[in-house]
């Protein structure tokens, strides 16, 4: 895998995106939209470096690879975290959300396989953000979490070129439409 500045352009739009959101929530009361975005930047700069230096983006690769792994784990769920939150939910529950999505991450520090445990753990973060947003009447998280599901489980596991467009150009793209619907729905 050598240099792609297609790919690197996609993280450079999405790390912006990310900058803008985290922008956006920096004074909440709660932390979990601000980790939420910063990995989405943290990961999108690597990104950058990963796939536009041609001498020496390949040696970012393993971090790159860790801080996707982490952007997966932390970008839906603590999201919803902070949605249950704002809408007055008890602590402990929203929590205990963000606890249990950690569970995939820690299955990947072990070496163990936990792309099984991290969908379903998406998949019911996505669902119980989706319902959540629809009682409360906040189409933008219903919104974020439609995105979400279709950036993760169609585009990223998809592993195809779709009209000579790599899937993570694709992924970063739908991700920044993610996260627009996000930034609305916890600022709601």
């Amino acid at each position: 895998m050598g240099s792609n500045y297609g790919t690197a352009l996609s993280h450079i739009i999405l790390a912006g995106t990310g900058v803008y959101c985290y922008l956006a929530v920096k004074d909440s009361p709660h932390f979990f939209a601000q980790c939420s975005f910063g990995v989405i930047v943290a990961n999108s700069l690597l990104g950058v470096w990963r796939w536009g230096n041609p001498s020496y983006g390949y040696d970012a690769d393993s971090i790159y690879r860790m801080t996707s792994v982490v952007q997966d784990v932390v970008a839906l769920p603590f999201i919803a975290c902070e949605t249950l939150l704002n809408y007055g939910y008890q602590k402990e529950m929203a929590y205990c959300d963000a606890a249990m999505s950690a569970l995939p991450l820690l299955l990947y520090f072990a070496d163990r396989d936990s792309d099984d445990l991290l969908g379903l753990v998406i998949l019911a973060n996505a669902l119980g953000f989706g319902v959540l947003s629809f009682m409360n009447q906040n189409y933008f998280g219903i919104a974020a979490s439609v995105s979400y599901i279709f950036a993760h489980f169609s585009i990223r596991k998809n592993y195809r070129s779709y009209f000579d467009i790599h899937s993570q150009d694709l992924y970063n793209y739908a991700l920044c439409f993610y996260a627009y619907f996000a930034i609305r729905a916890v600022l709601d």
